[in-house]
């Protein structure tokens, strides 16, 4: 990251370090339509794009923040599965499905976001225990059956890493994590999903199915369940934008976007008035828009969120 960039987002982040929980948020509007479905919407850090992702998370889009200018980045099967912009906003971080003989193996790849030039960091394998993460602006985390290694996206350098914050290690093994912090025995034999690193790294929001979102210290300790929900994604005065899901066993049947007070647990629905069903939330860093997928149209949608 140069300088330039991490002080324009560190100034963007002292400016909404006052903001309140959200009261309300604007009547949702359509962000883009195409006739790919859309889904899993993500800001890049400075709010200037978003990539978006379609069915089975195959391929990955990018439009312009107003959802204008949508250019196909890759159309990589899997690819959009928790994929991740690079801190610079010109990248975006991957992992692809491979099947060959009915058998499906990964491989870890980083696609520049204007032009759609591929990298390939780990070819292919079945050994992934997880996702792959940014370590910074030219490094990637990565976690496999024989242990976890760090990856220089332009040397392709590989070296030996150790993940020691429980965010990093809910992303690059969710099945196992549980097994290796001692403050998250209480989930052994669950898979940790949707993991959520809070704007000062101090906290985290993670989601276990059946059970609901939970949150804890970037150290792991104080674990404590907040509501049930999915999907958690921060606010920069450290509250959380979540979903409440409705289905009857085959399909969704509803769905709202709330906004929940981590310290005290009040939530405020933030989608009443309509028939929509907003899936996976994104937040722009400045904590003033949300990007959803709509189940009914797959097309993308944004609301504005009122403090």
């Amino acid at each position: 990251m140069t300088k330039q960039t991490f002080l324009t987002l560190a100034l963007s982040m002292l400016g909404v370090a006052a903001m309140a929980q959200p009261r309300s948020a604007s009547e949702p509007t359509l962000l883009i339509k195409s006739s790919q479905g859309l889904m899993a919407p993500v800001w890049s850090p400075s709010g200037d794009k978003i990539a978006v992702t379609s069915d089975n998370y195959d391929g990955i889009w990018v439009a312009d923040a107003d959802g204008s200018n949508l250019r196909q980045v890759t159309c990589c099967s899997g690819a959009g599965y928790k994929m991740q912009w690079s801190a610079d906003g010109t990248k975006l971080l991957g992992r692809t499905n491979v099947v060959s003989d009915n058998r499906v193996s990964h491989e870890v790849k980083v696609w520049n976001a204007a032009d759609g030039a591929e990298t390939t960091l780990v070819g292919k394998t079945r050994e992934l225990t997880g996702t792959p993460l940014w370590n910074d602006a030219e490094r990637v985390m990565i976690s496999g059956e024989r242990g976890a290694s760090s990856v220089n996206t332009r040397s392709l350098k590989r070296t030996s890493a150790t993940a020691t914050d429980v965010y990093t290690m809910m992303v690059n093994d969710p099945a196992g994590v549980a097994d290796k912090v001692a403050s998250l025995k209480e989930f052994t034999g669950a898979i940790i999903i949707n993991p959520a690193l809070s704007h000062d790294g101090k906290q985290v929001a993670f989601q276990v199915p059946g059970k609901g979102i939970f949150t804890c210290n970037s150290d792991g300790s104080g674990v404590a369940y907040l509501c049930k929900g999915s999907h958690p994604a921060w606010l920069p005065d450290n509250s959380l934008i979540y979903t409440v899901v409705t289905d009857n066993g085959e399909s969704f049947t509803g769905s709202d976007i709330y906004a929940v007070d981590v310290a005290t647990g009040k939530a405020v629905l933030l989608t009443a008035n309509t028939d929509m069903i907003p899936l996976t939330p994104a937040v722009t860093r400045d904590g003033k828009r949300v990007a959803f997928e709509n189940a009914k149209d797959a097309c993308i949608y944004e609301i504005t969120l009122k403090y």
